[in-house]
């Protein structure tokens, strides 16, 4: 294990021992509420089925008949500028203030007909503005598909001091919620960036998708966010939507990310919880059963979908010694933790802490780790692509060279082939000198000499350099451009046959593609227009070749880069460039007054 790696461990040690000692104590005698001035309405007088008794809050009903009628009084005092903090779960209410209507929620045709109760709700109620005391009625309606009724106490004080109550309980998971939904926008957003580049960029987006759910159904969960957002139904939605579907693109991620030598379980698993959330959705749309009760489902689904994922992740990193999966593994195994104990708080321990707090712990940690990892992963993808691409145009540098040396061995071929014709026809030709000397026919000896030196070619076939590859290459492309109507053709090329250590490819790559986009360049053009000039001098071990060239047009980038006009485009210029830069030195190239310059130099020691 690295240094960082030892180091992230013991931050994350100590995060879980703070965060479980707030679990244990907030609530007690750490708690703050003695410091903020708000009454907490605990004690009520309960009427139901004829029934009066007192109860105290929070309290759960239970066994009774849907849309049964329930009612809780208490005496509260008022004051200026009072309200009452409420909320009802799944149930429809009425609140009564010395007998007055002052808030209803929950009727017949107030929220959509696809949900068979009234989503949880929690509200501010303005307090009658009165000297005495007041009786505060509240009366609930049974929901018709659950089969308990929790009633948790109502606050009494200011609306800025039940705010600032709230905010105490509950401001840490809104600010979570938050945090995670803009980290997970923002993560999509760099992985849109990021897949036009590299595959890999799928990894940050189930990531980021993966912190969006989760943050949405924090979010929705959060009664604080009822304060905000007056729209029960969008949060219900939220909650559950993001609870119910979270998991899927973690289990993605893992897919993506960690290669895996044995997907089955992973795919097996967020298939089978793609096939549950679509048939909740279902059956909520139908009115058949509301996701609120289907939530049961997948507090089995969801740690099990943890437990598969960290898991595999175990399995590839100790059994299939996968490097990836041993840097996931830590972040892997927190999350499953947390979700476990989260599940276990809300069955078994009941800590006084807000609904998911183990699960934030959990996703903030493993939020944390696998952006680092992630991090790492991309600049690893990148770095193997910057690699893989350097491969590929190194790969092409060595076609150029393969494609200069087949037109080295095609100019000897013709050298050889040409030889031998004069060879043949060598032989005739003395056998005819000798026929006429041996017959005294001098005058026809004489006509003939003359004729035969008449036909000898008068080409220049003397070396344009010392180095016979580059000689080679020169005198084919010398060749080209004669045949290519080019009369102004001037070379001055000081090129030792030792090099160094450039080796005679690279400077035939140099040299050829110098040429080829000339005579290219200046096929298009009349011939009493064109022209050719290439030269290079050697001076304190540095080799500069230069070039002019006519030209008819150019294109040119806003970077200086000129744009090959070469059908499927060219990479001679860019060969150039690499070839030059692998001994040290550059390539500059301008257009000028229908005057095309090249020069290069690298460096032979």
């Amino acid at each position: 294990m690295s240094k960082w790696s030892k180091f992230l461990a013991v931050v994350i040690v100590l995060l879980t021992v703070l965060l479980f000692g707030y679990a244990l104590f907030s609530g007690g005698t750490f708690s703050k509420e003695e410091e903020i001035d708000v009454e907490v309405l605990t004690e009520w007088t309960l009427e139901s089925e004829g029934e009066i008794r007192p109860v105290s809050l929070p309290f759960t009903l239970k066994g009774f008949s849907p849309r049964m009628p329930v009612a809780l009084t208490t005496r509260i005092q008022p004051g200026p500028g009072k309200c009452i903090y409420l909320k009802t779960v799944y149930a429809p209410m009425r609140v009564y203030m010395d007998g007055e209507l002052v808030f209803a929620y929950g009727q017949d045709g107030d929220w959509p007909s696809f949900l068979p109760d009234p989503p949880t709700m929690v509200k501010l109620v303005p307090v009658l503005q009165t000297s005495r005391p007041i009786t505060l009625r509240l009366e609930f309606l049974f929901p018709s598909h659950r089969n308990q009724l929790p009633i948790q106490p109502v606050l009494l004080g200011t609306s800025d001091q039940i705010l600032q109550k709230l905010f105490s309980d509950m401001g840490f998971s809104l600010f979570f919620s938050i945090v995670l939904i803009a980290l997970g926008i923002l993560m999509a957003l760099i992985s849109t960036v990021l897949l036009r580049f590299e595959k890999a960029g799928l990894s940050v987006l189930w990531l980021g998708l993966f912190s969006f759910l989760t943050g949405i159904w924090v979010l929705g969960e959060c009664d604080l966010t009822g304060i905000f957002i007056d729209n029960p139904t969008i949060l219900y939605l939220m909650a559950f939507m993001g609870l119910f579907t979270f998991s899927v693109p973690l289990l993605k991620l893992g897919e993506a990310i960690l290669n895996l030598h044995r997907p089955g379980p992973v795919r097996w698993m967020y298939t089978v919880v793609e096939l549950a959330v679509f048939c909740a959705l279902l059956l909520q749309i139908t009115g058949v059963c509301a996701l609120s009760k289907t939530m049961y489902l997948f507090h089995v689904l969801i740690p099990l979908a943890l437990c598969v994922f960290a898991g595999t992740v175990f399995l590839e990193a100790v059994w299939y010694k996968n490097r990836f999966a041993t840097r996931f593994l830590l972040a892997a195994l927190v999350l499953a933790v947390f979700s476990l104990l989260e599940v276990a708080n809300y069955y078994l321990f009941h800590f006084r802490v807000q609904i998911t707090f183990f699960f934030q712990v959990g996703v903030l940690l493993f939020v944390v780790m696998v952006c680092i990892q992630c991090g790492n992963f991309l600049r690893h993808s990148f770095l193997m692509q910057a690699r893989n691409r350097k491969l590929a145009y190194e790969l092409s540098l060595m076609e150029r060279q393969m494609e200069v040396q087949k037109k080295r061995y095609s100019i000897l071929s013709e050298m050889a082939e040409s030889i031998k014709i004069q060879r043949h026809d060598l032989k005739h030709q003395l056998a005819v000198i000798r026929n006429y000397h041996e017959k005294n026919q001098a005058e026809k000896l004489t006509d003939y000499l003359e004729s035969l030196s008449a036909n000898i070619p008068t080409e220049d076939t003397k070396p344009l350099c010392r180095n016979e590859a580059v000689n080679a290459v020169a005198l084919y492309y010398r060749s080209l451009a004669k045949k290519s109507g080019i009369s102004r053709i001037w070379f001055h090329l000081d090129i030792p046959s030792d090099s160094g250590r450039v080796s005679d490819s690279d400077l035939c790559i140099i040299v050829g593609n110098l040429l080829e986009n000339a005579i290219a360049a200046c096929s298009i053009l009349d011939g009493r227009t064109s022209f050719i000039r290439m030269k290079s001098h050697i001076q304190y071990d540095i080799l500069v070749i230069t070039m002019d060239n006519a030209y008819q047009s150019v294109k040119q980038k806003h970077d200086g880069t000129f744009v090959s006009q070469k059908a499927g485009g060219g990479v001679g210029l860019a060969s150039i460039v690499s070839v030059a830069g692998k001994y040290g030195g550059n390539a500059r190239f301008e257009a000028q007054n229908q005057v095309f310059s090249s020069s290069v130099y690298l460096h032979l020691k």
